[in-house]
C-alpha cells in the first residue's frame, strides 16, 4: 500500500523495494531468462523485481504479436506464482511505446488498455503483483494524464486495488524545464499531474528513472531534495531503473552521468528509505550485475560482481 510517501505491507510494516529489473520468455531476457530462480534473487538479498515485457504485438518480434495476450497471460502467471510464493513483489511493466504516428499510437493504447483489463482481472487478488502501467512514458503534461488515468481506471475496474505505477513524464526520469525536448513540460508532482491521478486512482507509486539525465538528479543532494519534493507532494516515489555499464558505454544517456546518478540512488536510498531497482539483471546491454554480463544468477554468493553488483549486493545484505 502506497501511503505518506511510504510502502506499507499487508502487515502495515515498512516495505522498501529493493532489487532489479528482469527478462522472461522473450523479453529482455538477451543474458539470462528469470524464471526458475527466485531463490536466487533472496540470495542477493532482493524483495522486488520488476518484469519487463512486451504487452502489445505494436512490434511483430514480440510475443503477443506471434501469439495472444492471453497466452502472455498464462506465461507469466508461472513466473507470478514463482516468486510471489518466495515472498517477492513482482511489478509488471509494460515497455511498449505508443507515442508513434497517430494511427499505430491509437492501436497501442488501445491493446495496452486491453492488457490491463486481463492483467488486472488475472492477479487482483495478488497483493504482490503491481502494474507498472507504461514504461518511460514519451507524453507530457495532459497527455500524459491522460494516458495514465485511462490505464489506472482500466486496472481499477477490475476490482483491482493493488498498487498501480505511473512512470514519470518526459521518459521516466522527470525532467521537465529542461531543453531541448522538455523546456515547456510539467513535473510529476505538480498539482494537476500525479497527485491528480493518486486522488482518483489511490495506492498510486511514482516511477522515476535516474540515470542522471541532464544532470538533474546526479548528486546525492540533489536526489534527495527530489525525492523530498515528491513526498510532499503526497506522492509514493520509486526509483525503478539506475545504473551503468561494465564496459563505460551508455545508451541512456553518458556514462559518467549514468554513474552519478546510480551512486546518489546507492547513497541515499537507504536513509530515505526509498525503492530501488536496478537495470538490469538478465538484458544483454551490459548494465550488468557482474563482470561477465550475464545474468544475476551466475555470480554465487557474492562472488564475480561488478562494482554495481557490488553495490547493489551491499544493500541487500547490509544488516550481516
Amino acid at each position: 500500500m502506497a501511503t505518506g510517501g511510504y510502502l506499507l505491507d499487508p502487515d502495515d510494516q515498512l516495505f522498501v523495494p529493493l532489487g532489479a529489473n528482469v527478462g522472461s520468455s522473450g523479453s529482455f531476457d538477451w543474458k539470462g531468462d528469470a524464471r526458475g530462480h527466485a531463490a536466487d534473487a533472496i540470495s542477493w538479498g532482493w524483495n522486488t523485481v520488476r518484469l519487463n515485457l512486451m504487452v502489445t504485438g505494436s512490434q511483430s518480434w514480440s510475443y503477443v504479436a506471434k501469439n495472444s495476450q492471453e497466452s502472455l497471460i498464462d506465461v507469466i502467471s508461472k513466473f507470478v506464482a514463482e516468486y510471489t510464493a518466495a515472498g517477492l513483489v513482482v511489478i509488471l511493466d509494460a515497455h511498449d511505446n505508443p507515442k508513434e504516428p497517430k494511427q499505430r499510437m491509437d492501436a497501442t493504447e488501445a491493446q495496452l488498455a486491453s492488457w490491463w483489463s486481463l492483467a488486472g482481472q488475472a492477479f487482483k487478488d495478488n497483493p504482490r503483483v503491481w502494474s507498472g502501467l507504461l514504461n518511460e512514458p514519451a507524453y507530457a503534461d495532459d497527455e500524459w494524464v491522460r494516458v495514465m488515468d485511462t490505464l489506472a481506471g482500466t486496472v481499477r475496474a477490475t476490482g483491482n486495488l493493488n498498487p498501480v505505477l505511473v512512470g514519470a513524464p518526459c521518459w521516466g526520469q522527470d525532467v521537465a524545464r529542461t531543453e531541448p525536448f522538455f523546456s515547456d513540460a510539467r513535473f510529476s508532482y505538480e498539482p494537476t499531474m500525479a497527485p491528480a491521478l493518486n486522488a482518483k486512482h489511490r495506492n498510486v507509486i511514482l516511477e522515476q528513472h535516474n540515470f542522471g539525465a541532464y544532470g538533474v538528479y546526479a548528486s546525492a543532494e540533489k536526489l534527495t531534495n527530489y525525492i523530498a519534493t515528491v513526498r510532499a507532494a503526497g506522492l509514493t516515489p520509486l526509483i525503478g531503473e539506475f545504473g551503468y555499464t561494465i564496459d563505460k558505454s551508455s545508451t541512456a544517456g553518458d556514462y559518467v552521468s549514468n554513474h552519478d546518478a546510480a551512486q546518489a540512488v546507492f547513497d541515499v536510498a537507504p536513509s530515505l528509505q526509498l525503492g530501488a531497482l536496478w537495470w538490469h539483471a538478465t538484458h544483454g546491454d551490459n548494465y550488468a550485475l557482474t563482470t561477465s554480463g550475464n545474468a544475476f544468477y551466475t555470480a554465487k554468493d557474492g562472488q564475480g560482481l561488478s562494482e554495481g553488483g557490488s553495490r547493489l549486493w551491499a544493500l541487500g545484505h547490509k544488516e550481516e
